[in-house]
């Protein structure tokens, strides 16, 4: 496909030669001929910037009339060209320029994400290791809050305890399930925060424990418990 270029240089020339631009003998002139649709629409821009009507053509001019409006012609192409070269040098030019500006921005780029990566490959191994160092003080923080946990339970645990030996003293023998309405209150909301309601059953395994150790109480007939003897 013909450009507006080309087509106005063949013009250009059939004219300088005395020779009518026609549709037919400028596709002839162009070594690729181009569509007829493409080459006319060029040919008319080329008629319109030359201001060029074939109806207007002298045909009764003398040769050196003649000859002098080809030569005229043949300096305009010639013009025409010349431009057209310096133009494309120019273009060409810039498009060097923006290529070497474009090649040092992208190196710059490319230098950009290699520290980015270099960067980044360092802080992950940073917080691989801060999170490695993060899991053994949480592990060892666990720890220490179950054993803390546990402790006191078994502080919460002995004061029960304690409080029941307190109760048989002053009622006697009792079972646990005799026990357990007797508490106080606040003791009941205490075993609900250690996560151990308080039940018949959970009393006597542990009231069980300080009789098997020989602490606070002493077992009688009918699952009674009474306060040990000082």
């Amino acid at each position: 496909m013909p450009s507006e270029f080309t087509v106005f240089l063949v013009a250009d020339r059939l004219l300088a030669n005395g020779e009518r631009p026609s549709l037919r003998k400028v596709r002839e002139a162009i070594p690729t001929g181009g569509s007829p649709r493409e080459v006319c629409k060029h040919l008319r821009a080329w008629r319109k910037k030359r201001s060029y009507d074939p109806k207007l053509e002298p045909t009764d001019m003398t040769k050196g009339m003649k000859e002098k409006g080809q030569a005229l012609a043949m300096e305009l192409w010639k013009q025409a060209k010349r431009e057209a070269t310096q133009a494309f040098a120019r273009e060409r030019a810039a498009a060097e320029t923006d290529a070497a500006d474009e090649n040092q921005d992208r190196e710059h780029l490319l230098g950009m994400i290699e520290t980015l990566q270099a960067e980044n490959v360092a802080l992950l191994a940073r917080a691989e290791a801060a999170e490695a160092g993060s899991g053994r003080v949480q592990a060892r923080l666990a720890k220490v809050e179950y054993q803390l946990d546990r402790f006191r339970a078994e502080e919460f645990r002995d004061r029960v305890m304690q409080e029941i030996a307190e109760l048989l003293a002053e009622r006697g023998p009792l079972t646990p399930t005799e026990i357990l309405p007797e508490l106080r209150a606040a003791t009941l909301r205490g075993a609900t925060l250690h996560k151990e309601p308080l039940t018949a059953g959970t009393l006597k395994k542990k009231m069980d424990v300080r009789v098997f150790h020989g602490r606070y109480f002493e077992p009688q007939d009918e699952g009674r418990y009474a306060r040990k003897a000082s």
